[in-house]
């Protein structure tokens, strides 16, 4: 049995999956697979590759598809639009020692090829706008345990899959983070670690990015109406709906009294003066954008939180128009 299965779902072969492969082939960790999930038959003459059409399908059901077919210890989950630095399979590998640690991750660093939008979309989750999910977009300086990682960069060990109830194919997104619950709840740690880096290609416009964000919380969402989930995600993501809903209320009720004038109007120049330093911390030259990007992104991510409250969860491994359509 070979030490990682490598399991890339995409629609069809884009420039972006062929960076993927290029990088795969200069790991340093030789003995691995990879498992190639297109919509339809594609032919690839790519080393080490095994192609499974899958039929257009949420991602959570490619990998699954991927998973059940894998025939490494260790499956590794990585998106088509992601390449991983050369020793990535190696640097994972150590930390698998522990038995205890049942999948680790790393950072989803900026790629340097990507233009200022994609850059400053990456300065805004990496910032301290993102609260403690900024540390999965920057190197972050220690090794530690967290509740979830995305499976842009996740490996986890096979079996444990399986015992977890593999992933929710009813997701568009936020089935990862389903999954990495399930594996706490089996008493197995997840682990972020520096040192196992891939970069990530962001979205190529301001409306793309808020749309990802809407789509986050939004699924998210329907994870907290899950009564088992409730003890481990109330605690951040509602935030910006809070948030937002305060900023509504409070622009209301300042126009009935003059001191709630006042605190609505402090509240808002403390939001705005935390997130300018923030913006600052991340890039000085570039920190207007951030800003204004690290607003946005608190927007779209408190009205996608909000939707999933009041809407239902898909019952269908397809993906609808509705769940992709229906957003920034």
């Amino acid at each position: 049995m070979m030490k990682f299965s490598i399991i890339i779902p995409f629609k069809k072969a884009n420039p972006y999956l062929e960076e993927c492969m290029v990088h795969f082939k200069k790991q340093t960790f030789k003995d691995f697979e990879i498992i190639l999930l297109p919509d339809f038959n594609e032919k690839f003459s790519y080393p080490k590759s095994r192609v499974i059409p899958t039929g257009e399908v949420k991602p959570s059901k490619k990998r699954n598809i991927g998973v059940k077919k894998a025939k490494g210890d260790f499956v590794v989950f990585i998106d088509d639009d992601a390449y991983p630095e050369k020793d990535f399979l190696e640097n994972a590998l150590k930390y698998f020692n522990d038995r205890k640690v049942g999948a680790v991750g790393g950072p989803q660093l900026t790629p340097p090829s990507d233009n200022l939008v994609q850059h400053i979309s990456g300065e805004v989750l990496s910032s301290f706008g993102a609260g403690s999910m900024g540390v999965r977009y920057k190197i972050g300086r220690k090794t530690k345990e967290v509740n979830e990682l995305p499976t842009c960069n996740l490996i986890i060990r096979k079996d444990l899959v399986k015992k977890a109830g593999y992933f929710d194919e009813a997701l568009l997104t936020a089935e990862d983070s389903k999954l990495c619950f399930a594996l706490r709840e089996l008493g197995f740690k997840i682990m972020y670690v520096p040192d196992v880096v891939v970069y990530h290609h962001r979205r190529v416009s301001v409306k793309k990015h808020m749309r990802q964000m809407y789509i986050y919380a939004r699924d998210l969402a329907w994870l907290l109406k899950d009564k088992q989930e409730k003890s481990i995600i109330f605690n951040i993501h509602p935030l910006p709906s809070l948030f937002l809903i305060g900023v509504v209320a409070g622009f209301f009720l300042a126009l009935l009294n003059p001191i709630l004038e006042l605190i609505y109007i402090a509240v808002l120049l403390v939001y705005l003066v935390v997130f300018m330093l923030a913006s600052i911390a991340r890039n000085v030259l570039h920190f207007p954008l951030i800003l204004l990007g690290i607003i946005l992104t608190h927007i779209s991510y408190g009205i996608g939180f909000l939707a999933g409250l009041i809407s239902r969860k898909p019952r269908t491994a397809k993906i609808t128009l509705k769940e992709t359509s229906k957003s920034f």
